[in-house]
């Protein structure tokens, strides 16, 4: 590690450090510097720990922050992770166990540059997302955070949350700014951020966020999906507002269909590669050449996606009908194009369609997959 890099990383720690001291008694537990014989075969259990990824452990052998709500483990509990890991199967060759969110493990990956990050999320089905950029960026990402979560008590601040549990989205994206002020390269918080904007239909903020994330991790499959959307639903939204920049729009809906094709090349698994090109199909722009190209590639994709997935167009109707019961006007509408797309004749879908009219519109929209 050369000596400017090894300055800068000395006081990235030394800032965590500072921001241990301020918060309040009680609410983060750190241990001291680890063994040195800990360290090295940390050092040793994967390709991708490197000098840089272990610093943190050589100050503190594990952090504790927030009453538990974040972790990095300690050594003596690393082997105990990794093994549970193991079992379960979600983990892949190399894979380190570093951390955990709640039930989300934290890793780092045998190929840092290939992932996207230095951290990874594992959640509890596999599911990987690119998620810090370095294990001592995390760390203080994260003490930062709890300075917003948290009071001087030691408590949640009042209005965080909604009356079911989750944080409110004014809440969420301060804490994702936030997260993003003190490593502005992790990519998981912002592909959140974007997403959070799409809905907000902000939709222009959040093509440019979900940029800045592909650009760090260019294979994650769900940040080129998110893109798609956002510049479809931005397309959309100039049509029916009557903006007529027809080169403007055509670029931007051939971005969209570039991003899902991306997303389905990424996706590791056939029924998510079938919805990524589902939604491929739907960005066809039938007025192309009198509606026979746009025509033409909506039924080739319309193939690939039930290749992939025989049940596709089936289990739309069947999560429609539920969107309809709970009166989930969005979600049903997005049910419903994608399985139209796909099978533009299907009477259960078409059947469905005067019912998802008839819904009210809510301003409560998560519409996501």
């Amino acid at each position: 590690m050369g000596r400017k890099r090894n300055r800068s990383l000395e006081a990235l720690l030394d800032r965590i450090e500072d921001r241990l001291v301020d918060a309040p008694i009680g609410l983060h537990q750190v241990g001291g510097p680890a063994p040195a014989e800990a360290v090295a075969a940390l050092l040793a259990s994967g390709e991708g720990m490197s000098e840089q990824a272990v610093a943190l452990w050589r100050r503190w052998d594990g952090l504790d922050l927030g009453n538990g709500e974040a972790r990095i483990l300690a050594c003596a509990e690393l082997e105990a992770a990794q093994a549970r890991a193991d079992g379960e199967g979600i983990l892949q060759a190399g894979d380190v166990v570093i951390g955990e969110i709640g039930r989300i493990l934290l890793v780092v990956p045998a190929d840092p540059w290939e992932e996207g990050a230095e951290v990874v999320m594992v959640e509890d089905d596999g599911e990987r997302s690119p998620y810090a950029s370095s294990v001592a960026k995390l760390a203080l990402a994260l003490v930062a955070e709890m300075a917003l979560l948290y009071d001087d008590e030691g408590e949640y601040r009042e209005g965080l949350f909604e009356e079911h549990g989750a944080l409110n989205q004014r809440s969420e994206r301060r804490l994702l700014r936030r997260r993003l002020d003190f490593d502005e390269d992790a990519p998981f918080p912002r592909f959140r951020l974007g997403q959070l904007l799409r809905r907000a239909r902000e939709f222009r903020a959040a093509r440019s966020e979900l940029r800045r994330v592909l650009h760090c991790a260019p294979s994650f499959a769900w940040a080129h999906w998110e893109l798609g959307r956002a510049c479809l639903a931005m397309v959309e939204a100039e049509d029916e507002a009557g903006c007529r920049d027809a080169r403007e729009r055509e670029g931007v809906r051939g971005e969209a269909s570039e991003a899902f094709a991306t997303a389905a090349e990424h996706a590791g698994d056939p029924h998510l590669a079938a919805l990524f090109l589902a939604w491929q199909a739907r960005s066809c722009d039938p007025s192309v050449d009198a509606g026979k190209l746009g025509e033409q590639a909506r039924v080739r994709l319309a193939a690939q996606v039930l290749e992939r997935d025989p049940g596709f167009v089936a289990a739309r109707e069947q999560g429609l009908r539920e969107a309809i019961e709970h009166e989930d006007r969005h979600r049903a509408q997005e049910l419903l194009e994608l399985g139209l797309s796909v099978e533009p004749r299907h009477l259960g879908l078409l059947g469905l369609r005067s019912a998802v009219e008839s819904l009210p519109w809510t301003f409560d929209e998560d519409d996501d997959a």
